[in-house]
């Protein structure tokens, strides 16, 4: 680089002058910063501390003030009025003397106990005797003997003079006094915050009272709508203050206030001077410190400028002789070391560079035969990743083959779950049906039989077909489950009711292994979907009576804070420690006692934890061998509390709350209205079975009673359905008539549908117990 000038233009130059000078300003900038931050923080102090001793000395002199004139007036009030040597006449002079001693009184009223005046002394007007005359607050300044001395609201005599009367008990009446607030004015003209500030008080109700400038107090001006008055209200309700509040005045103005209270008369006093002239040390105090800034900003960029030219200038020698060695001129000598200079790291990094050279030149010698020997060696490398990129592509073309075939299989695979599903749709509605029609059958048909040999014979039919049912259901509802088709209505579920329900529906197959069914009365509601929950509580209560040949099965809940623990006790034969994973997989079974009938498919444990995920709940089993299992779920509590739960009917005792009851019954099949007919027939209803809606209400014009409840199906054919079905005939009658919608419809919509219409819900096959226990229930909702 040549001496020419150029070299202070260099980036090392640049980016070092650049930095100390950006440095050297920062300091600056945060030292006036800071400096201005303390001064404007000491100026603020400064107001604040000397308008609180201005503001609490004129307060403080305010209050000693009415206190001397209340104190007067006190004394006077205490003379033995009425007495020998005390009458009218000396009142009077007693008076004059009061408003002698105290020129801020210039009226004086005795008054009577109804508060009428007695004597008038006016420093405008002639005294009076005896007038009568009664004062507008005279209510307001009855001074009794629990209330000696009251003050009124301050008003403005004549429209421009601020008054105030205060008044005290004379042991039968009071003694009002009129006092002049004018004087308060030169209390407040005394102070002097700076030369143009100003002070005044405000009354109780915010109007301004008192000024430096006596013309601003005329006409009486209202002050409530200023922050400053606010914040002081506000404050004083807390028991703290108002100082060195920064707002604004009635005439705009920028100003600092402070505001202090004048003993108990709710009146304040306020300081305020000019924010520009209060914090002129401040601006002062910043004009300095921009003035050194700048100052120290130009010295720094000269010097900064000048050390760093000084101390790149080496190393930009430096970077030439190694610009000319990397461009291969490997024989340029390095810049030798001045005289002048002293040795420093530069000089060190310069003779580092002198080393590297010279070995430079040594590893460049040999640098062409390396490069031969390493040119051979990359060839015969190339030769082997050809070879080997051939095989790459032989292996990949045989895996895109076994991937085309992997993806036929998975189109295959995905075909047949298609087909598994629509038969299982198809399925699930068109065997629903017959096994709901046989099972209102058998248990018609029992209600019809005498024989105790025939109705024994007829029960293990009925416990055959239920067994059919429960195996049946359950597969399907593993399909449903696996499939994800299953989205639960959440809402809140009477538990005590849903305990009912079931322990209902198993009773007969605990009674007919000889075991116990006990239900311990639960009054929880809990929040989820009760098909889900009934099939919970189901396949826990169907697997305790398979596993227990002896004793019984008993259900009941406890509280355990924000939720229910629903258990299920049974006296089986326990689950050993390394079946209690297992129970809960597809088609796993431990041996049980009984027949092959009692193990079922090993699916119902399986249900209750798909399920139980579902509604995000947990489960939890505890066993001993021997002695018996408990399963436990984990129930949310709703957010009410409990339910006003009734006493219900005791298990296995005849309905007869169904009795003379005036059923509908609309189903499209033949069968199954017959069966359900005769059902309701045998338990004491009145009935009358339609195919459809047309036909239900064709048949119920003959009749002059509002039917009691609608059962109906769901699927009616070409005729609708059965929602719509309960909508015409309650829209017939006019009246929410209660309703139950019995289905092998599988929609996961339809349970909502129900229940927005009010309706209960029963999913085929429904066994003649059970369909008699829902009748029952949408009874008594009703």
């Amino acid at each position: 680089m040549s001496a020419d000038g150029r070299d202070r233009l260099s980036p090392l130059t640049r980016r070092y002058a650049t930095r100390l000078c950006g440095l050297t300003l920062l300091l600056l900038l945060v030292s006036g910063v800071v400096e201005m931050g303390f001064s404007y923080r000491e100026s603020m102090e400064h107001i604040e501390r000397l308008q609180t001793v201005q503001a609490d000395a004129a307060a403080h002199e305010i209050s000693a003030y009415l206190t001397g004139i209340e104190g007067s007036l006190r004394d006077v009030a205490k003379l033995p009025w009425g007495e020998r040597d005390f009458g009218p006449a000396e009142r009077l002079q007693e008076f004059y003397r009061l408003m002698q001693a105290v020129p801020a009184i210039i009226e004086l009223r005795a008054m009577d106990g109804a508060g009428r005046e007695q004597l008038m002394v006016s420093r405008n007007a002639a005294a009076r005797h005896g007038s009568g005359h009664t004062l507008a607050d005279a209510d307001a300044l009855k001074a009794t003997s629990q209330h000696p001395l009251l003050r009124g609201r301050t008003y403005f005599r004549d429209g421009h003079m601020p008054t105030m009367r205060v008044a005290a008990y004379d042991g039968q009446a009071a003694v009002v006094a009129t006092v002049d607030l004018r004087l308060l004015g030169e209390i407040v003209t005394r102070l002097r915050p700076g030369d143009e500030g100003h002070a005044y008080i405000v009354d109780d109700a915010d109007t301004l009272i008192a000024h430096s400038r006596g013309t601003e107090v005329l006409g009486g001006v209202d002050l409530s709508h200023l922050e400053s008055i606010a914040r002081a209200r506000r404050a004083g309700e807390t028991g703290a203050r108002l100082a060195g509040l920064s707002t604004r005045n009635p005439r705009g103005q920028a100003v600092i206030v402070t505001a202090s209270p004048v003993g108990e008369t709710g009146w304040l006093v306020f300081v305020e001077q000019p924010r520009s002239e209060a914090l002129s040390p401040a601006l002062a105090t910043l004009a300095r410190t921009l003035a050194l800034m700048g100052i120290g900003g130009l010295a720094a960029l000269i010097l900064g400028i000048a050390f760093a030219r000084r101390m790149a200038a080496p190393i930009v020698s430096l970077r030439d002789a190694t610009a000319r060695i990397v461009a291969g001129q490997l024989d340029s000598a390095l810049p030798a070391r001045h005289k002048k200079h002293r040795h420093d790291e530069v000089e060190d990094l310069a003779s580092d560079f002198g080393q590297m050279t010279l070995r430079l030149r040594e590893l460049y010698a040999s640098l062409e035969a390396k490069v031969a020997e390493r040119t051979a060696q990359l060839s015969e490398a190339r030769d082997v990743l050809a070879a080997r990129a051939d095989e790459i592509a032989s292996l990949n073309q045989q895996l895109m083959s076994q991937l085309d075939e992997l993806s036929l299989r998975k189109d295959e695979a995905e075909r047949a779950n298609a087909a598994k599903t629509r038969f299982l749709a198809a399925a699930s509605h068109d065997l629903r049906q017959p096994m709901h029609s046989i099972s209102l059958l058998i248990g018609v048909l029992r209600t019809r039989l005498g024989d105790p040999a025939h109705i024994d014979l007829a029960d293990k039919v009925q416990s055959a077909v239920t067994t059919m049912e429960n195996l049946f259901g359950n597969l399907l509802d593993i399909s449903k489950l696996d499939a994800g088709t299953v989205h639960p209505h959440v809402e809140d579920v009477d538990l005590g009711w849903l305990l009912e329900r079931a322990a209902h529906t198993w009773l007969p197959q605990a009674q007919e292994k000889g075991l116990s069914l006990r239900v311990r009365p639960c009054r929880w509601i809990v929040r989820g979907d009760a098909t889900l929950l009934e099939r919970i509580v189901g396949n826990l209560l169907a697997n305790a009576i398979r596993y227990t040949r002896s004793g019984g099965v008993l259900v009941g809940c406890r509280h355990r804070g924000e939720h229910c623990e629903l258990q299920v006790w049974d006296t089986g034969p326990g689950i050993a420690e390394r079946h209690r994973e297992a129970i809960f997989e597809e088609f796993f079974r431990i041996e049980a006692p009984g027949t092959g009938q009692e193990k079922g498919l090993g699916l119902g444990l399986s249900i209750v934890r798909r399920c139980v995920h579902i509604l995000g709940y947990s489960i939890a089993v505890q066993s001993r061998e021997g002695r018996g299992s408990v399963f436990q779920v984990r129930l949310p509590l709703a957010a009410g509390t409990a339910a006003p739960h009734a006493a219900s009917a005791t298990l296995g005792t005849p309905l007869q709350v169904l009795d003379g009851s005036f059923i509908v019954v609309v189903d499209d099949e033949a069968t199954n209205r017959e069966a359900v007919r005769d059902a309701l027939l045998a338990a004491g209803c009145h009935v009358v079975v339609a195919a459809n809606g047309e036909e239900a209400l064709a048949q119920l014009e003959a009749h002059l009673r509002t039917p009691d409840l609608i059962l109906t199906d769901f699927q009616l054919g070409t005729s609708g359905n059965g929602l719509d079905v309960i909508r015409r005939l309650r829209d017939h009658y006019d009246e929410a008539i209660p309703a139950l919608v019995v289905t092998a419809n599988t929609d996961a919509r339809l349970p909502g549908q129900a229940a927005a219409l009010g309706a209960g819900l029963l999913h085929k096959p429904v066994g003649l117990q059970r369909l008699l226990l829902a009748l029952k229930d949408s009874l008594d909702a009703a």
